[in-house]
């Protein structure tokens, strides 16, 4: 017989004594099982005993704090407690009833002492639940309670004691039952170890299985070889002393230009490994290889490599992790690495994007903002007050100045300044400014050179930008730029002069359309209330100023004194002379007037050759003495005419003084009109004093 016959032989042998034997163990098994289960029944019995023994003191203790205390979640308790004691019987009766042995009879008695008891149980918690005085009802029923307990604890204790006698027999024959087990399975345990000698046979059959499978592992490797040596991503695997032990292709031109062997504290710095912010050197440790081999994993780290020969960075994403064998022993660590480095380039472009377009909607809300403020202006003035506060923050903090074109358009003049400006004149001709020649914005590094309103030491570092609204150069906006040259970069350099640049003319932009609307509306403001002629105020802006100033000298207690003054023989001279000279002698007049009243007074054309005046804080004596300068000032005016002298010009004046010759606007100026009459009465070239005393009556002709 051969030996492969022999050992079919062998082993089928010892197949039929494992299967004889096995019958034997599992016969064995059973019985054993069938005496486990019936002592598993018994103290199940037990259990279910105890926790209906539980469940009677639950109940009985929820109806107990009930009627004590009056506690309503003790009625679920209650409730709760006698459907468990109840489903806890039906337990037990039919445990009980699987027993093979007799069904007990004190079962039928404990259940009938249960259901009485409950009952009584029950009807106490009704009872205290719908009255409240129960005291002695309660009283009758804890003793009631307490009798029936005692009968139900003694059932309950003679049940266990023997059920305990019955779960001791079946303990004993299962010990017993578990012994022949033990005995079968050490003769089991011979058997297999003689079955495990006949298979040694068929080591040879094993052992050329172990060459097939060797050479399917070659196979395996140089596939997985192949997989490495085309993949894009870097491979590097070291074992667990830190000795790299496999690099890919790629890997291998990653580690060419430092070549290093092992781990080591060296590592980070020969490879140029930084963190994030480009200038923090990766520690070993922190590496993801180094974790790799600590047994973690790392994924998505990014690492910055930064070739200490130099050249241009790359980026890295790195992802690793340990090396395990079948057991769950680590053997080393893997790493893979991607070059992420033009992802990298786009995200930091997008970032720069974002960025400005943040900044670009910020500017925009800052000059939108800048510009209702400016609308809101009502004058000049307040514009360039307006520019001083809100253009610093939005010219980024730079020093500066608002430089505006004077009316005769021979000299710019500073008219508003910020962050302590010093750089620039603050009078200079229109020609020092290469800005204003050109109509352009101007300045910088690359200017080929300074405006000269610049002084020399700071000549490069400035930027002009004229204001240009509806075809007119009103001024400069003039920006002071050393700020940008301390960015870290030319790069950053070139930016923040192009965003000071951006800035500045859009900011020129808003300050110019808002100065020329506020000088159209000073110009139209302007032609509704004075009079094209004289240059004085017209009679509307009389009536307004009267009232405010009555007003005033109301809430002041002060005087406000009214004039009203008439050129003497004005028709005659103007059929004399012709309209034109009349219109020259009127201006002559309202110069005279103008010259010689105070700031704040108010001179008006009333009509005609009538002119008035508003003096405020003074009395008839003080207006008396002003209006007879204004006289004797014309009247010693020397006016000629096409080589002709035009004679002498003199003018009669009435005045009315508040309160004392009228309370309000009409009266006023109806004293002094009567005054006014009387004057002209009196024989012209004189002043008189409203006298509230005299007979209006004879004033009521007005002569020429």
């Amino acid at each position: 017989m051969t030996v492969k016959n022999k050992t079919n032989i062998a082993f089928f042998v010892a197949l039929i004594t494992l299967g004889i034997i096995g019958w034997f163990s599992l016969q064995g098994n059973r019985n054993t099982g069938e005496k486990d289960h019936l002592v598993s029944h018994a103290r199940d019995i037990l259990e279910a005993s105890e926790l209906l023994r539980s469940h009677m003191y639950g109940a009985s203790a929820a109806r107990r704090a009930y009627t004590l205390w009056g506690d309503p979640r003790q009625i679920d308790a209650f409730n709760q407690a006698s459907k468990s004691a109840l489903a806890e019987f039906a337990t037990l009766r039919k445990l009980k009833s699987e027993d093979p042995e007799e069904e007990s009879s004190s079962l039928a008695q404990m259940e009938s002492i249960m259901n009485e008891r409950l009952t009584l149980l029950n009807t106490s918690v009704e009872l205290h639940r719908n009255t409240s005085d129960d005291r002695k009802q309660q009283a009758a029923y804890d003793d009631h309670s307490t009798k029936l307990n005692a009968q139900f604890t003694e059932l309950l204790d003679v049940f266990d004691r023997a059920e305990q006698d019955v779960l001791k027999q079946r303990a004993t024959a299962a010990q017993a039952s578990y012994q022949r087990g033990v005995r079968i399975n050490a003769f089991l345990g011979v058997s297999v170890f003689l079955f495990l000698m006949l298979t040694l046979g068929l080591l040879n059959r094993e052992l050329a299985r172990r060459e097939h499978a060797e050479r399917s592992a070659a196979e395996q490797k140089d596939l997985l070889q192949s997989v490495l040596d085309s993949c894009s991503d870097a491979v590097i695997v070291a074992d667990s002393s830190g000795k790299i032990i496999l690099r890919n292709p790629v890997g291998v031109r990653y580690n060419a230009r430092a070549p290093v062997e092992e781990l080591s504290e060296e590592y980070p710095r020969l490879l140029g490994l930084y963190k994030n912010d480009r200038e923090t050197l990766f520690k070993t440790s922190e590496l993801p290889l180094s974790r790799a081999l600590a047994g973690e994993s790392a994924h998505g780290l990014e690492i910055c490599v930064r070739p200490p020969a130099g050249g241009e960075p790359q980026w890295m994403l790195v992802a690793g992790g340990p090396l395990l064998n079948s057991r769950g022993d680590k053997r080393g660590g893997v790493v893979f690495l991607r070059d992420i480095t033009d992802r990298k380039k786009a995200d930091e472009q997008l970032t720069v994007a974002l960025q400005e377009a943040d900044t670009l909607a910020r500017e925009s809300r800052e000059l939108s903002e800048f510009g209702d403020w400016l609308q809101s202006c009502q004058n000049i003035e307040e514009s360039y007050k307006m520019a001083e506060t809100y253009l610093p923050g939005i010219l980024g903090l730079r020093p500066g100045a608002l430089c505006i074109i004077n009316s005769s358009r021979d000299l710019v003049e500073s008219a508003a300044t910020w962050n302590s400006c010093s750089t620039t004149e603050p009078v200079f001709h229109p020609d020092d400014c290469w800005g204003l020649r050109r109509g352009k914005p101007y300045g910088g590094p690359a200017s080929p050179m300074a405006c000269s309103h610049v002084r020399a030491s700071d000549a490069m570092n400035f930027l002009c930008v004229p204001l240009v609204a509806n075809g007119e150069t009103l001024g400069l906006l003039y920006v002071e730029d050393k700020l940008s040259l301390l960015a870290p970069s030319p790069q950053a350099v070139t930016f923040e002069q192009a965003t000071l640049k951006r800035r500045a003319m859009a900011v020129a932009e808003r300050v110019a359309l808002a100065l020329a609307n506020l000088k159209l509306r000073e110009q139209l403001r302007n032609q509704s209330i004075r009079d094209p002629l004289t240059g004085l105020y017209n009679r509307r802006y009389l009536e307004e100023s009267l009232n405010r100033e009555l007003h005033r000298a109301n809430r002041t207690n002060r005087n406000v004194s009214l004039v009203m003054l008439d050129l003497d023989h004005f028709k005659h001279f103007n059929d004399t002379f012709g309209h034109q000279v009349g219109d020259i002698l009127l201006k002559e007049v309202a110069g005279v007037i103008k010259a010689r009243i105070r700031a704040g007074d108010v001179a008006c054309r009333f009509g005609g050759e009538e002119f008035s005046l508003i003096i405020a804080e003074a009395n008839s004596e003080g207006t008396y003495k002003c209006v007879d300068s204004i006289r004797e000032t014309i009247k010693h005016l020397s006016l000629h005419s096409r080589g002709q002298t035009l004679g002498t010009i003199t003018i009669s004046a009435g005045i009315a003084t508040f309160p004392v010759h009228g309370t309000n606007s009409e009266e006023l100026i109806r004293a002094a009109d009567e005054s006014l009459y009387r004057a002209k009465n009196a024989g012209r070239d004189c002043i008189r004093v409203y006298e509230p005393t005299e007979a209006t009556a004879n004033l009521a002709d007005k002569t020429a």
